[in-house]
């Protein structure tokens, strides 16, 4: 017979309870210090058992989302005539555009999406849109990517950072993946592991990514061999010696049910753990120095990454695609039928508008350069919404996994930190993300939650942002200004 349903929820309560760690597809270890925590108290595994926990992805995309229109017009300025040369970010209210940056307070279900984020329709049901988030100040810059996921003064780790050193409850292989694909300019990472300029390492390679997260495949005993349990077991004997009668009944009770999990892994045909199945995925190592290469790098990457959080051997993770003022080529089809170009030779400059033969091409080079990177991810998306959540089968990994999407720009031309591209998707189950009753998505202007103002109006700061999705995890940021509200149920 192969594994119960109920016996599988039981070994992946225990491990989300944290006394277990990856080791593979559904292959498990006990720690000393994980078997003592449970004989003194039982919440965290009747916790664990209740449903899935909040997991949360940062997802960074180089060089501004554009933002602004070709025309670079004030929010007091007339839009293009041409619709097709105006913002292609910001969802419009109703009519292209018609809504501005003044429009604060801004609430809508079903908001018209603009040419790049019309990339995420399907996702649209998920997906809260936010405008009115800026960086400290409204032209950082390409220095905005020391500042686009933490405090604005530097004094604090990056919230990824935070969240899983902090988050409670929490073993797993990495408390906070960091990972993605730079090709130039490797110091701009947007991770940090503390003040000032602290950076964390990022893993570009998903073969060593995927090593990283999954160091053993062979946990499980076939035949009579070793089973991932054994290492256990002189540390069981010596703790059950210095407990009372009381803790020691504890213990027992969790040991007989693990006890019938290794039979069932013993005696059976053994299913993978819920949306859980390691798999190295496609990938060379002459792909890493080869930019047309460079859309299979990642795609392999964002695999690693969903698999890793569908196996419950990470609740955090940063994946950056790209690094600020990135010089090297992205590849792609820009008229979708293989008449133009079909890479641009340097990205950067493609956001800057800097590429091109002429007005219509520099303005295609613009918009299908950031298509790129905005399709990379959907390729994430996909991949979670294709997983099954370790805690809850029945949902999707997406349900659980709030994804936060920005840039260290907001528009790649003038370098503005200003009314910076924001969208939350998913997490709507685990984290309450409000997108609405309507079933077609939420867009929210917060500058009426503004804590700064000048002669644009007001600006909500991004650490606030920050400090929301921290408490969505159960977890303070530490950072000075308070949270936002609107973005979760319950929440600021």
């Amino acid at each position: 017979m192969s594994i119960s349903v109920s016996r599988r929820r039981l070994l992946l309560g225990l491990a989300a309870a944290g006394g277990l760690g990856a080791l593979g597809a559904s292959a498990y270890y006990l720690n000393r210090s994980s078997l003592a925590r449970w004989a003194v108290d039982g919440r965290e595994l009747i916790g664990a058992a209740q449903g899935g926990k909040p997991k949360v992805v940062f997802v960074i995309l180089a060089d501004g989302m554009g933002t602004l229109s070709m025309n670079q017009q004030g929010p007091d300025g007339p839009p293009p005539t041409d619709p097709g040369e105006r913002q292609i970010w910001h969802p419009w209210d109703g009519e292209v555009g018609k809504d501005s940056f003044r429009s604060e307070g801004l609430d809508v279900e079903g908001p018209l999406l603009a040419m790049l984020s019309s990339e995420l329709e399907p996702y649209r049901s998920r997906s809260l849109y936010l405008r009115g988030v800026s960086l400290p100040s409204n032209y950082e810059g390409h220095g905005g990517w020391n500042k686009c996921l933490r405090d604005s003064r530097m004094e604090h780790a990056s919230i990824d950072h935070i969240i899983g050193q902090q988050l409670p409850n929490y073993a797993a292989t990495q408390k906070a993946v960091f990972c993605g694909h730079i090709s130039h300019n490797p110091g701009s990472r947007v991770s940090f592991a503390g003040a000032g300029l602290v950076l964390r390492d990022m893993e570009r390679n998903p073969h060593r990514l995927f090593a990283s997260l999954f160091p053993d495949q062979n946990g499980r005993r076939r035949n009579g061999g070793k089973h991932v349990f054994d290492p256990a077991l002189a540390d069981l004997r010596e703790l059950k010696e210095g407990m009372s009668p009381r803790e020691r009944q504890k213990l027992e009770s969790h040991l007989d049910a693990i006890e019938q999990v290794q039979n069932d892994l013993d005696n059976g045909p053994v299913e993978p753990a819920p949306g859980c199945d390691p798999t190295l995925p496609e990938f060379e190592e002459g792909w890493m120095d080869d930019n047309r290469r460079r859309t299979d790098i990642l795609t392999a990457t964002s695999s690693v990454l969903a698999t890793a959080l569908a196996c419950g051997a990470t609740r955090v993770a940063t994946y950056q695609i790209g690094a600020s003022s990135e010089n090297n080529a992205i590849y792609f089809d820009p008229y979708g039928d293989g008449t133009g170009p079909t890479f641009t030779d340097n990205a950067h400059d493609a956001a800057h508008q800097l590429r091109g033969s002429g007005p219509e091409e520099i303005r295609i080079l613009w918009q299908q350069s950031r298509v790129w990177y905005v399709n990379r991810l959907k390729a994430l998306l996909d991949d979670l919404a294709r997983h099954q959540d370790p805690d809850v089968p029945e949902d999707s990994l997406l349900d659980h996994t709030l994804v936060v999407v920005t840039s260290e720009l907001a528009d790649g031309r003038p370098e503005t930190s200003m009314d910076m591209p924001m969208v939350m998707i998913g997490g709507t189950k685990s984290h309450g993300l409000n997108v609405g009753s309507s079933n077609n998505g939420r867009f929210s202007h917060i500058g009426d939650q503004g804590d700064r103002t000048d002669y644009i109006g007001k600006h909500v700061s991004i650490e606030r942002i920050w400090t929301t999705v921290a408490q969505s995890m159960g977890v303070d940021s530490g950072y000075s200004l308070n949270p936002v509200s609107g973005i979760f149920n319950g929440i600021g």
